[in-house]
């Protein structure tokens, strides 16, 4: 069993000022806003979502956001939004490249994406792994927490000393990170902030543009993402269409303790590549197998080849471009959150 979510994309200019306490917020100012919708529409009418996405936006576009709303702060704007809408959706919307709000029903999410610069090396690896030589990288961090007992300021306030604890740091001499995998080092920054941070849902770490790992306290999740460039027809006369297309391979299940992970990601991308090589530079439709000629149904395929595999698959996103593709969920009991 699974389920199949729709997920468009669309952004919008728009001034606004906010309450007296968010500091130089309070000033008239501007953002470009990005709003990411995911709904259980039926996953063959992704034109749909895309359309109603864009008609309730159209009224805040180059808008004062004050003048048209009560109050204009992320979540309110969020669930205006939400509410403008004719199907029901998770929404992520973000108003700076590295904050926003995320709500999914009567979940309601701030997040905040930050990093640091640290060196580190994996002790436990085979002789010749890659990351058992010390190496280093730009880790990205998100934090996310419950929004109605989380406030911006807290989330940037709980960071800050943890951005000194770990920024260009050795991060193995850290105690508690002595095998400073990213599922480790997500759940020691829980473990650090859940305290600090009431409401604190969950914590993801980046080694990379293309993977990432993140736990909520009682379970871990890691993803590995690839692009292939693939035709698709377009309409019924058979003309082709092509994109880049971006596949996310999500993980889900316990850590290997003496690994310290719940899968390589270079074994995740090593088990995909006979996949990736029938995919890259073809025609989905001529792919064995495939039920229909829709995004869906390529990662219906995907999911049927790669599962024997990789038995941890627990979800999968195909995006044909930025803003639009779906999103198959095959154990709905652990859904994950809109990322």
């Amino acid at each position: 069993m699974h389920a199949c979510y729709l997920i468009a994309g669309a952004g919008f200019e728009a001034a606004r000022r906010l309450p007296a306490d968010h500091g130089k917020a309070s000033r008239p100012h501007g953002h470009s806003f990005r709003v990411t919708a995911r709904s259980e529409a039926q996953c063959t009418d992704a034109a749909a979502l895309e359309a109603a996405l864009h008609a309730a936006i159209a009224p805040l576009d180059y808008s004062d956001l004050n003048a048209l709303l009560a109050a204009s702060d992320d979540l309110a704007l969020t669930r205006h939004i939400a509410d403008a809408l004719p199907q029901p959706a998770a929404l992520l919307l973000q108003s700076a490249p590295d904050r926003g709000v995320t709500l999914d029903g009567d979940r309601a999410f701030r997040w905040l994406n930050t990093s640091f610069e640290a060196a580190h090396h994996l002790p436990h690896v085979p002789v010749g792994h890659k990351c058992g030589r010390l190496h280093g990288h730009g880790f990205g961090v998100r934090l996310v927490a419950d929004a109605a007992l989380c406030g911006m300021r807290e989330l940037e306030q709980a960071w800050a000393p943890q951005f000194q604890r770990l920024n260009h740091r050795y991060l193995n001499d850290i105690p508690g990170l002595d095998n400073p995998t990213s599922e480790v080092l997500a759940q020691w920054l829980f473990q650090e902030l859940r305290h600090q941070l009431p409401g604190l849902a969950w914590v993801e770490v980046r080694e990379t543009h293309t993977a990432g790992s993140q736990f909520d306290g009682k379970r871990f999740r890691i993803w590995k993402e690839q692009r292939f460039e693939s035709a698709m027809p377009f309409d019924a006369a058979g003309n082709y269409t092509g994109h880049s297309y971006l596949v996310r391979l999500m993980l889900a299940g316990d850590l290997d303790r003496a690994m310290g992970w719940l899968l390589d990601f270079g074994d995740v991308k090593d088990r995909f590549k006979p996949i990736y090589r029938q995919l890259d530079h073809n025609p989905l439709d001529k792919l064995a197998g495939l039920r229909r000629q829709d995004n869906a149904a390529v990662a219906e395929w995907i999911h049927a080849h790669l599962s024997p595999l990789v038995p941890e698959l627990d979800r999968i996103d195909l995006m044909e471009s930025e803003r639009a593709g779906v999103s198959m969920h095959f154990h709905e009991d652990m859904r994950w959150p809109l990322l």
